[in-house]
């Protein structure tokens, strides 16, 4: 097996006091000052996160549409300058990819994904071309090339819009441009995009939250000017306790190939489009118009303990699913966790029982998201 790879800020992590872990493949800073302390100031303030680690395409052609309408689940039914949310399916109707679109024109669009360890590497892009068969439309992969970050928080656009060309409290949420960050060695362009992972993003003009892609190049320079306006380094793990508490699905835990987005609680990414049937579309839709018989649902562990990924959950000693994500969320002060359990079972206050190490804890279905902006259960 190769070395975990490195991003384009690896050294500057470690010159911060970032603690390094592999994570798929990539070494990656798992937290600075804390994972609860980076939480609560994100939440409050604004934090920089490093997402390198992530992959990014560019699709072209005048048959780019078309193909992308093929391969995902949600409408693309999107203008230029415009994000969207998507899953890319398998036959089964399992997950191959969660992802963003970002559509530059109907024949330029830019793809940005999640990380893939060394074991899976290609699959999203390989994926992709394959499918292309005689249509006319070109990929190329730009995720080596670039880097990628996440500026989020209450007060990132106060931080951020002085060291941009461009004024971005224009910017609508799940909207896109090119600008130019100002920086003591010139103006360098990069994509920015209103989109997030950690629910700071309330849609008004000044709580806005984005994520950036530049040159590799560039990256220590972009970095050190946003860290220069006051806001911090943010590691993995707050990543995910912020994503967790806005209930957002991590691949290869709330959705993989072998769960649907239906059945992890995502039928809205799914939709039907006129003319064209997406891979998994007949087993998609028929869950979405019949139900499953397993379901995504919030859980609030009552006793004391911690929700964990793989811990079985049960109903009157019977075993009737298993926690697809948990921890312990800053920002409700409540273990939390998000699990994959029997549809009957589904109901707003329903008990059920968390095995943790060889003793079983009370948990209650509750109303997810856990946190968003505003409200908190």
């Amino acid at each position: 097996m190769p070395e975990p790879r490195k991003t384009p800020l690896y050294d500057m992590h470690v010159k911060l006091g970032g603690r390094i872990v592999n994570f798929e493949d990539w070494l990656m800073p798992v937290q600075f000052e804390g994972v609860i302390v980076e939480h609560n100031w994100t939440r409050q303030h604004a934090g920089i996160f490093d997402i390198s680690h992530m992959t990014e395409f560019m699709v072209e052609g005048p048959d780019t549409i078309p193909l992308l309408k093929t391969l995902l689940t949600n409408s693309i039914g999107i203008g230029d300058f415009k994000a969207q949310y998507n899953h890319m399916c398998y036959p089964n109707g399992g997950v191959v990819d969660d992802l963003y679109i970002y559509r530059e024109s109907e024949e330029k669009v830019r793809i940005i994904a999640n990380a893939q360890p060394f074991e899976t590497e290609g699959k999203d892009f390989n994926w992709i071309r394959d499918h292309i068969g005689n249509l006319n439309v070109t990929i190329t992969d730009l995720s080596l090339e670039r880097a990628r970050f996440a500026f989020q928080g209450p007060e990132t656009m106060k931080l951020l819009n002085p060291i941009t060309t461009d004024d971005i409290t224009t910017i609508k949420r799940f909207n896109w441009i090119y600008t130019e960050v100002k920086t003591t060695k010139g103006n360098i362009p990069i994509f920015l995009s209103r989109t997030g992972y950690t629910g700071e993003d309330d849609f008004s003009p000044e709580l806005g939250s984005f994520e950036i892609s530049c040159d590799k190049k560039y990256a220590e320079i972009i970095f050190q000017t946003f860290l220069d306006t006051g806001a911090k380094p943010i590691g993995l793990g707050a990543r995910d306790s912020l994503r967790l508490e806005c209930c957002f699905a991590l691949y290869g835990h709330e959705i993989n190939e072998n769960i649907t987005p239906i059945e992890a609680n995502l039928s809205w990414v799914v939709k039907e489009k006129e003319g064209f049937q997406f891979i998994g579309q007949d087993v998609i839709l028929k869950q979405k118009k019949e139900g499953t018989s397993r379901i995504s649902v919030g859980l609030n562990l009552v006793n004391k303990g911690i929700l964990r990924h793989g811990y079985k959950v049960f109903k009157d000693g019977k075993e009737i699913g298993y926690i697809t994500s948990g921890t312990f969320a800053p920002t409700v002060g409540k273990s939390v966790g998000l699990a994959l359990i029997e549809s009957k079972f589904k109901e707003i206050g329903q008990e059920l029982d968390v095995q943790i190490r060889n003793k079983f804890k009370k948990a209650v279905v509750v109303k997810t998201p856990f946190y968003s902006r505003g409200r908190k259960i």
